[in-house]
């Protein structure tokens, strides 16, 4: 990664986080050959207006990494419509991000794009959370290079952290996968 790259993405992933409300993931994606591959991925916002955010996501794996930034506006108190760009590891060519995020009591769902350069380079998850009780909540995801199956995830009040498991099947290489995380809000 060039110098420009890796200061603009340390810059995002340690500076402007400090200022926002923001949660950190740590999640391991297993499959049914042994192969384990660790995760880490730092997300947050920081208020602008009652409806205007700035929006931060940066992830790290193992051969890869990306840094995105942008703005989310919430016409209503249930909707917020997210876009970004930033970088991504190896690559000369922006990557962009644009969302849905729609909740209505105690049921969400998101909807999430991402498009790197490459016809291949996209990504997408989809999630239909409902909260069953104040520690409990059950749902679907299907995210690519994660696979399609139940989300179970289970809050930890005493930390308001949330410890997650799904098991699913990766469509676009036709395996088994258990991703088992942790989610830690940071402030």
């Amino acid at each position: 990664m060039s110098g420009y790259k890796t200061k603009l993405l340390c810059l995002l992933l340690f500076f402007i986080p400090a200022l926002a409300p923001a949660q950190l993931e740590v999640y391991g994606k297993f499959t049914e050959h042994s192969a384990f591959e660790p995760v880490i991925n730092y997300a947050g916002n920081k208020i602008i207006t009652e409806k205007l955010s700035i929006t931060f996501f940066g992830l790290i794996r193992q051969s890869w990494s990306q840094a995105l930034i942008g703005l989310s506006y919430s016409p209503y108190k249930f909707l917020t419509l997210s876009s970004g760009m930033g970088i991504e590891h190896g690559k000369h060519a922006p990557r962009y991000t644009a969302s849905i995020f729609l909740k209505q009591k105690r049921t969400s769902l998101l909807l999430l794009e991402e498009l790197g350069s490459g016809k291949d380079n996209y990504l997408y998850k989809v999630n239909l959370f409902h909260q069953v009780t104040d520690q409990f909540t059950f749902g679907g995801s299907a995210w690519r290079y994660h696979g399609l199956g139940p989300n179970f995830r289970f809050l930890i009040p005493e930390i308001q952290s949330t410890i997650w498991v799904m098991p699913a099947y990766d469509l676009d290489i036709e395996q088994a996968r258990l991703m088992v995380g942790l989610s830690l809000k940071m402030l």
